[in-house]
């Protein structure tokens, strides 16, 4: 979320690029999520790794439209919630890998034409959260998913009485900074933890593992620029990266009025 400074050495902490909207779906990130870290790191000549693959949550919010995009959490489904399509038929293993089910979800709405469509023209299926209750016993979605049933309850949803509509949301960056085991950069000083660095979790990370990667990886970033903090000299202070900057701007024909 953040750019840490400690004495010399620095760590690019800054999270994921989901309100990019790549490819033009809606995103469970929060408004910060811009990619600032990964531009300040390739400015300073930083390598990327796996940005070739984004990951989409299956269920993401697809009504009503206030909360678009938020996750809908897989254990939803774990719980015994089915998806399904607008005849109520079931389409996909819901417990599939997160690809094949978004992938089976955009292609039963777009491909098949067989999904529900929003007032506002939005598409998605049928999540059957119903079938909680049916098979647990009621009183089942309130105890484990308190925060799921707020979040639609304030909208008049009842997920106990009535199915919700959904479709894949961008949800992590698989992607991003090049980093070693001590979550170097390349760049001398410069650290990366969290998702704003690529290759900790492959091509498709799996279910709770960004917590894992943040505490495992922050810690290992911490420790390793405290100590290079204390070996680290400082360098000639200059503007030139302004200079430079300012070149690029004029090289692409970007006008800003920005100091």
């Amino acid at each position: 979320e953040h750019i840490v400074v400690r004495a010399r050495s620095t760590i690019i902490a800054t999270g994921g690029f989901g309100r990019l909207h790549i490819q033009g779906f809606p995103t469970t990130n929060h408004y910060g999520a811009t990619a600032d870290g990964l531009v300040l790191a390739y400015r300073a000549g930083a390598k990327f790794c796996f940005m070739d693959s984004v990951q989409y949550h299956p269920t993401g919010v697809a009504y009503p439209e206030q909360i678009l995009g938020l996750l809908i959490t897989e254990k939803v489904r774990s719980l015994g919630a089915q998806l399904v399509n607008k005849d109520g038929n079931q389409f996909v293993y819901p417990l599939e890998t997160r690809d094949v089910v978004s992938a089976a979800i955009i292609q039963e709405c777009y491909e098949n034409n067989m999904g529900v469509v929003t007032p506002t023209g939005m598409r998605g299926v049928w999540l059957d959260t119903p079938m909680i209750d049916i098979r647990h016993g009621e009183g089942t979605t309130k105890k484990f998913l308190p925060a799921m049933y707020r979040q639609f309850n304030r909208f008049g949803i009842d997920l106990t009485k009535e199915a919700v509509v959904t479709y894949p949301t961008l949800h992590y960056q698989n992607g991003g900074l090049c980093i070693n085991d001590k979550c170097e950069t390349g760049i001398k000083n410069l650290y990366a933890a969290g998702e704003v660095s690529g290759g900790v979790h492959g091509r498709n990370r799996l279910m709770g593992n960004s917590l894992l990667d943040v505490n495992v990886f922050g810690r290992i970033a911490g420790i390793n620029a405290a100590l290079s903090a204390k070996k680290a000299k400082l360098g000639k202070l200059t503007l030139a990266h302004v200079e430079k900057y300012e070149k690029m701007l004029e090289r692409e024909g970007i006008k800003t009025d920005r100091v």
